[in-house]
């Protein structure tokens, strides 16, 4: 088995509520022809040289990063599927054999950073709305004025896509509750996680109680990890964002939807910044979900596998080989 870090440019800076990225690295695992991989985040805070160093241990400790954790699961499957002839997604079929699958096609998302150019910004909500018709906005700059024109150009240049608004808990409570009033001015598809992970359910039943009926449907992400949260905050949430680097491992997010959906909650299908593998690892869970958000790949500069893509209308292709499909460009 072999471990390594992979490094990659982005594009173009990418700005979230947690600062600003250029690069991101993923964990490569290789066993045989057979190669997985896992993202870091820097908001987790997983160190990825340690990491490594851990993977060449000869005894690994039961708690693992969860990159590390991640990407163990992943080849597991990997594996298991290359010798079955298997597709992933086939691994999910037993523990969601009682949540609702939807047929193909699924539509895709594109997500855009916070723009320092709101003119710029409009031109490229332009060219994507020609494909994509779910765009992704982050918000939580800091700025409540740059937040609602972020949103208010975006509109204006995509009249008739669905906009997820993504303020990666970049607001306070007070300002949650109005952002969202006023935001729902512009028809939002939903609005995620609006205030930061650290706060507890009290907060959340607040916010919620200052907000009137028939608002935008409100999303957890940071704020559910597990499925402890997950019962938690159910009540007081109308969806939450499901990640595999978050639940850290394939299975455990496949656990994560079952029960999302026995707590009739909605499911965002996302992705962090990461290449082609681990996006369309993260892809074969699209039956179960209501959105998709896995476009990770497409802010690098240099991917170098192919799997997933996107048909002029915006909606995403599986590749047809068995295991993740994904293949070294």
């Amino acid at each position: 088995m072999n471990v390594a870090l992979k490094t990659f440019d982005l594009a173009d800076p990418f700005r979230i509520a947690h600062g600003t990225s250029t690069q991101r690295q993923v964990l490569r695992i290789t066993q045989g022809h057979h190669t997985v991989e896992a993202p870091f985040v820097p908001y987790y805070g997983d160190d990825p040289e340690a990491t490594v160093r851990l993977l060449d241990q000869p005894v690994l400790p039961q708690t693992l990063p969860r990159p590390a954790a991640l990407a163990l699961n992943l080849l597991r499957h990997e594996l298991l599927c290359q010798s079955s002839g298997q597709k992933l997604a086939e691994h999910a079929l037993a523990a969601l054999s009682d949540a609702p699958r939807r047929a193909s096609p699924f539509r895709g998302c594109r997500s855009l950073g916070i723009p320092d150019d709101l003119d710029a910004f409009a031109a490229k909500v332009t060219e994507i709305a020609r494909q994509f018709s779910v765009i992704k906005l982050k918000l939580g700059s800091g700025d409540l004025g740059l937040d609602i024109a972020t949103v208010s150009v975006a509109r204006a240049a995509a009249p008739d896509a669905d906009l997820i608004l993504d303020v990666n808990g970049g607001w306070d409570m007070t300002e949650a509750a109005l952002m969202i009033n006023h935001l729902a001015n512009y028809s939002p598809a939903l609005i995620e996680q609006p205030i930061h992970h650290r706060h507890g359910p009290d907060v959340w039943e607040e916010l919620r109680a200052s907000l009137p009926g028939g608002g935008p449907p409100i999303f957890a992400d940071e704020t559910v990890q597990n499925e402890a949260d997950l019962a938690i905050f159910a009540p007081l949430i109308d969806g939450v964002n499901i990640k595999l680097l978050k639940c850290g491992s394939f299975d455990s997010a496949v656990s994560m939807i079952a029960a999302a959906r026995r707590h009739n909650l909605q499911i965002l299908l996302g992705s962090m910044i990461e290449s082609s593998l681990g996006t369309t690892a993260a892809a074969h869970l699209a039956p179960w979900a209501d959105w998709i958000d896995l476009d990770g790949h497409l802010y690098l500069a240099n991917d170098d596998y192919t799997g997933i893509t996107y048909d002029e209308h915006g909606y995403l292709v599986m590749p047809d080989r068995p295991g993740i499909g994904a293949i070294p460009l």
